[in-house]
């Protein structure tokens, strides 16, 4: 049997710890040697996955601020809505919602 000596801190959010406890209930391992199995195997995201993640999640947040904006528009406007900024807005939001679609596809470097 093996004996586990070292120990490493590892500081997270709330959220990541709650994520990852999420992803170990159905393992059966416990928190610390799923963190080091995700490591030993080298599937954990690498820099570029993290930008690309992040790229993504910006994007995701424009999407909801355009939306608002609709919506702000739709509420505000009393029967005259400037239709020509709306359409622009929906243009946007459908090129940002293609380029997450492209970013999403794209295999990541770790995959195998």
């Amino acid at each position: 049997m093996k004996h586990y000596t070292e120990t490493v801190p590892v500081r997270m959010t709330p959220e990541e710890k709650n994520r990852l406890e999420e992803f170990v209930k159905d393992t059966g391992l416990s928190l610390s040697r799923y963190l080091v199995e995700c490591g030993l195997t080298r599937d954990a995201p690498d820099q570029e996955d993290r930008r690309q993640r992040e790229i993504a999640l910006r994007e995701i947040k424009r999407v909801g601020n355009n939306v608002n904006q609709i919506a702000r528009q739709l509420n505000l406007q009393d029967g005259t809505i400037a239709h020509g900024e709306i359409a622009q807005t929906l243009s946007t939001l459908r090129q940002v919602l293609e380029k997450m679609g492209e970013l999403w596809q794209q295999p990541s470097p770790n995959s195998k």
